[in-house]
């Protein structure tokens, strides 16, 4: 397979498996706020329900967390689709 077949089929894969992380949450609960947090391994994206002036809807995203994890599923899919090439000879 040829390297830019690679490395597109590993950055589909990492945006597939960065999507798929979100499936993942927290829930934090503290007296004055209600916050939901999504990611794996780490926690990228973030959305407050509550606070103490009251109900509130606010989503922000953590950028260093977030690219860490798309590096990290970057390799881990590039892995995969080498592997699976060296397989398929």
């Amino acid at each position: 397979m040829r390297m830019g077949k690679m490395l597109l089929l590993s950055i589909i894969a990492t945006v597939a498996l960065t999507s798929a992380s979100m499936v993942r949450f927290e829930t934090l609960s503290v007296p004055d706020a209600v916050e939901i947090k999504y990611g794996f391994p780490l926690f990228w994206l973030h959305h407050q329900t509550g606070s103490i002036a009251g109900p509130v809807d606010i989503w922000s995203v953590q950028w260093a967390s977030l690219v860490i994890d798309f590096v990290l599923w970057f390799i881990i899919s590039a892995a995969i689709v080498y592997a699976l090439d060296r397989y398929r000879k």
